[in-house]
């Protein structure tokens, strides 16, 4: 876009016709127009704050999380329990956000029995995390004794013994004065024993956490920072022959080493695009991936306090901080290194397809770095010569794999393998795949790119492939550019399988040699 810039100087004057790629900063200095270079922003990220209420970024927050599993078939809640108990012993009057994640998760069916043993909320830090669970903490061990009729096991963990241990300051001291608790206070045995026999102790997230106890509720502060070993290995197991348990899980975005909380947060994404009950309730305050993470409307995706207990101004003033990849995991929410995808902001959401997706194509396998994962996405061509991808499958197992290839092979699919998967490939089924790897993403990246770019390039509106594809960090290699699952935030295997299908896709399908025409006059 060109702009007619108006340049005042003593007694004359002159226009220049300018790229206006900036903004106005400001007149002066000799009534010279100043402009700065700055990124575009797309119109998804010119939305207010929250419903409107945005002239001059007013400090507001988004009360419901941006991503959230169904809650389906629940007779009632302990949610506003927990909030009466909050407002009662606490003296704190609990945010909507917290309300909201505390209800969902404690969502019981008609024989009182909750319908979720495991949750996992995540928001930015300072956002009241701790007193969320502390409350719910308070509430299960004074109450859920009355409803079940039997003494209750708390166990609260953190990534840190200290930070375990200051939700054991705050709490304790209310159960002792106002319950008649005993509380033994040594670092790193402490412990709260009710009246009724109901016991809570605290402990580091070391893989023998867990270990000897038997719980019926687990709050689990900072998983981002917590081993596999010791949430899958050591807290899961120890809830086994409670009745109705619950794992509470809460915490800020993690790294690429998280890979507990990446496992959870992708089961999470399944439920959501299946649109179904999960024993997993999954809630995310975040920021759009195409939404620029430096955008003050992208902040309060991932800080619902804003406007009760934070101010925009803190957030800004942290966002000067030079490492830009710790703001944006601590105080965005976003996992780190998403600022830097490979396509630009706001470009995915407007490519979703509306219509029927023919059957047939090319079908795309590649295995989770940990091997524990199987995904698969189709390409398949529309009449107008658009591609258009879909999810095909996620499995968590090889003869799941199987099970899916025979599907979609009698529908007329074709695969693109890598190479771990084309070890244990079916024999008759040699001629209908293709063997793809790094070299293939190093190809054919950029051209999947333009594809996207000049909008010819559909997918069916996959909230776990959008998060794949948006996450995707690309980097420069061998003179061409290629995503890359190292420098990217999380997992991107459907982002790659969507490279290698799409690419295959686009090839024009009628092969042979030309053919040399004449027409007489």
């Amino acid at each position: 876009m060109l702009g007619i810039i108006h340049i005042r100087s003593g007694p004359g004057c002159f226009c220049l016709l300018l790229p206006l790629f900036g903004y106005i900063e400001n007149w002066g200095r000799g009534d010279v127009l100043f402009l700065y270079k700055k990124q575009n922003i797309t119109p998804t990220q010119l939305l207010s704050l929250s419903d409107g209420n945005q002239p001059e970024l007013a400090a507001t927050s988004h009360d419901r999380p941006r991503l959230e599993t169904t809650v389906t078939d629940a007779a009632g809640s302990y949610g506003s329990d927990v909030q009466g108990w909050a407002e009662q012993h606490l003296g704190v009057t609990l945010m909507p956000w917290q309300v909201r994640a505390l209800t969902q998760q404690l969502s019981f069916d008609e024989h009182g029995e909750l319908l979720h043993r495991t949750s996992l909320v995540s928001t930015a830090r300072q956002n009241g995390k701790t007193v969320a669970l502390g409350s719910l903490v308070g509430w299960w061990l004074t109450e859920m004794p009355k409803i079940r009729g039997k003494k209750q096991t708390v166990l609260t963990t953190a990534n840190r013994l200290d930070l375990a241990i200051t939700l054991f300051d705050e709490i304790a001291p209310v159960l002792e004065t106002r319950f008649g608790a005993s509380c033994v206070k040594a670092y790193g045995r402490n412990s709260v024993t009710m009246p009724d026999g109901s016991k809570w102790t605290v402990r580091a997230a070391k893989p023998s956490v867990g270990h000897g106890t038997s719980n019926d509720l687990i709050v689990a502060d900072e998983i981002w920072d917590m081993s596999q070993l010791a949430i899958d290995g050591g807290l899961i197991p120890s809830m086994r022959a409670r009745k109705s348990p619950l794992l509470s899980c809460w915490s800020t975005a993690g790294t690429e080493a998280s890979t507990a909380f990446l496992r959870w947060r992708e089961q999470g994404l399944r439920a959501i695009d299946r649109g179904e009950r999960s024993s997993l309730y999954f809630a995310e305050w975040s920021p759009p991936p195409d939404l620029d993470p430096m955008n003050p409307a992208a902040w309060a995706y991932g800080n619902p306090a804003l406007g009760h207990t934070l101010e925009l101004s803190t957030i800004e003033a942290e966002s000067q901080n030079p490492d830009r990849a710790q703001f944006l995991r601590a105080s965005v929410n976003l996992w780190v290194a998403s600022d830097r995808g490979w396509i630009p902001p706001g470009v995915w959401p407007a490519l979703e397809h509306e219509g029927d997706i023919p059957k047939g194509g090319i079908v795309a396998i590649e295995t989770s770095m940990d091997d524990s994962r199987y995904f698969g996405l189709r390409a398949v061509a529309l009449p107008d010569r658009r591609i258009v991808v879909t999810v095909a499958f996620v499995v968590d197992s090889f003869a799941a794999l199987l099970l899916e290839v025979d599907r979609l092979t009698a529908d007329g699919c074709k695969f693109a393998i890598s190479p771990s998967i084309d070890i244990q490939w079916p024999r008759h089924l040699e001629t209908k795949k293709v063997i793809v790897g790094y070299g293939e993403i190093l190809k054919y990246t950029p051209t999947v790119r333009n594809l996207i770019a000049e909008k010819m390039l559909l997918h069916d509106g996959s909230t776990q492939l959008a998060e794949h594809v948006q996450r995707a960090v690309a980097v420069r290699s061998q003179g061409s550019v290629a995503v890359s699952s190292q420098r990217s935030p999380g997992p991107i295997e459907l982002c790659r399988c969507m490279i290698w299908a799409a690419a295959l896709c686009s090839r024009p399908s009628v092969s042979g040699k030309p053919m040399l025409v004449t027409v007489s006059q």
